[in-house]
């Protein structure tokens, strides 16, 4: 068992990384015959068209799978141990990142270039940025930022009212009639306006009333 396990990781390791032999290169009729990339789980897909019948081929590929996902994590393992680290932990952390990384892998076939460029070591930078600044106006500007919030407050509590008077003849000429049409706008209707309105026709009919009785 240990020799066969052997053989199909070193048969599946060698599809993997693109030297698979010639008749499993375009091998099959399935999807992945006329797919023109070597390597990766292509070159497997090509194997289990080329050598395996359709019936069996989803056990089949689940099986290779667990395989060569196995094959990669000791591979991955014996290279950390050869830089001095520690094994990773068989948890599901680990699990997650070799299926990410057996894809990654899978996928590099598919990179246009003849190289792939790898972040090996980086040195971090630290930095300060101070920035000194003049701005003779300063002053102007924080005056106008006073007076815009005390126009605000201004809208808020100061009623907006306009009055309008339109003196017009009234009568015969001859008596020096005078008809007064007057009118208030304000921005808030309350009664106090109304009140106000009031007051503001008496004040203005006041003078006119003096003088007839005179």
């Amino acid at each position: 068992m240990n020799e066969q396990l052997r053989v199909t990781s070193l048969r599946l390791l060698t599809l993997f990384a693109g030297d698979e032999p010639e008749e499993f290169a375009a091998g099959g009729n399935g999807p992945m015959a006329d797919v023109p990339v070597k390597g990766g789980l292509t070159s497997v897909a090509r194997f289990l068209e080329a050598t395996v019948p359709e019936v069996e081929r989803e056990r089949v590929s689940e099986v290779l799978l667990r395989i060569l996902n196995g094959s990669l994590f000791e591979l991955l393992n014996a290279s950390r141990e050869a830089a001095g680290q520690s094994p990773m932990p068989t948890d599901e952390r680990t699990q997650a990142f070799m299926t990410q990384a057996l894809m990654s892998l899978s996928d590099s076939y598919f990179y246009p270039a003849p190289l792939m460029l790898q972040l090996a070591d980086f040195t971090q930078v630290q930095a300060s940025v101070f920035q000194v600044a003049r701005a003779p106006g300063k002053n102007l500007v924080y005056l106008g930022a006073v007076l815009l919030i005390v126009g605000v407050f201004a809208m808020l509590y100061v009623r907006e009212r306009r009055l309008w008077i339109w003196l017009e003849a009234h009568g015969l000429a001859a008596d020096g009639g005078t008809r007064i049409v007057a009118a208030l706008s304000t921005t808030r209707r309350t009664l106090e306006a109304d009140a106000e309105f009031e007051r503001l026709q008496q004040a203005i009919l006041r003078p006119a009333a003096a003088t007839e009785s005179r």
